[in-house]
């Protein structure tokens, strides 16, 4: 377990664990490791990302591995899953489809909406960026049922293909945003080799883990950086850039599709 500085001080607070033992740190099953704040990234999202999607680097002779989000609690066994949902289905990795988005347009206009980023006009770019360099809203003619997933739980076999797809995708956190589902589709489609990906159906995702939703405080202005609201909508007409009607008249033909497979 990755530690930094403050939460260090605080489990030694509860008497969870020793700082001035000089065994190695352990809660339980879980050996603890304490990162210096100096090589930190100010955004402690950007922090979580590390171990998230680098996790090859960290551990690099393990074969699979589960990222579970701190809001998820798995009710299966973790072994049967990696058996299940990778092994036996012969991928390489596997996530659960977002329950209500299809189109990466979908997740940045609600990211902007619900100030999931505070940068909405960097969200713009962000999407502009891909969309220029070949970003295609989801259609049928995809090998995937979806452009969205929901990376609260990611299961992985440790192969070149996924270990690929895991520097790319950090690499475009860090250039951009924490905001991992909106790099996701741009990085699948346009990599290679191709990630052999299940994405499985949300039904899966809840008979296997209990979510627990962020609680949202009220009223602390010290929360984090105001909003910086855009000059416009994601989408509003002429303010998205060269490629915003071809962006738009793909996103209203891929919904048509939706609809005709009943999705």
């Amino acid at each position: 377990m990755f530690v930094d500085d403050a939460t260090l001080k605080t489990l030694h607070f509860h008497n969870m664990i020793s700082t001035t033992s000089e065994e190695v740190l352990k809660i339980g099953a879980w050996r603890i490791v304490n990162v210096s704040a100096e090589y930190l990234y100010d955004n402690a999202a950007m922090n979580g990302v590390i171990p998230k999607y680098l996790i090859h680097r960290l551990f690099p002779n393990s074969k699979y591995s589960i990222w579970v989000d701190a809001k998820l609690q798995l009710v299966v066994d973790p072994l049967l899953l990696i058996h299940s949902l990778v092994v036996k289905e012969k991928v390489d990795m596997a996530v659960s489809r977002h329950p209500y988005f299809v189109h990466t347009m979908e997740e940045a206009v609600a990211t902007a909406r619900w100030k999931k980023w505070w940068d909405v006009n960097a969200l713009k770019i962000q999407m502009e960026t891909y969309c220029e360099n070949g970003l295609q809203p989801w259609n049928s003619n995809k090998p995937y049922p979806t452009d969205v997933p929901d990376s609260a739980l990611i299961l992985r076999k440790h192969s070149l293909t996924t270990n690929l797809f895991s520097c790319l995708l950090f690499n475009e956190l860090e250039a951009f945003n924490p905001r991992d589902q909106l790099p996701f589709a741009y990085v699948r489609d346009k990599m290679s080799p191709k990630l052999n990906l299940n994405m499985f159906e949300v039904e899966v995702f809840e008979r296997i883990a209990i979510e627990y939703r962020h609680n949202l405080k009220q009223g602390g202005s010290g929360l984090g950086p105001k909003a910086k609201m855009a000059s416009s909508d994601l989408l509003a007409n002429g303010t998205g850039g060269g490629c915003e009607g071809q962006l738009t008249k793909q996103l209203v033909r891929g919904k048509a599709e939706q609809v005709g497979r009943g999705v």
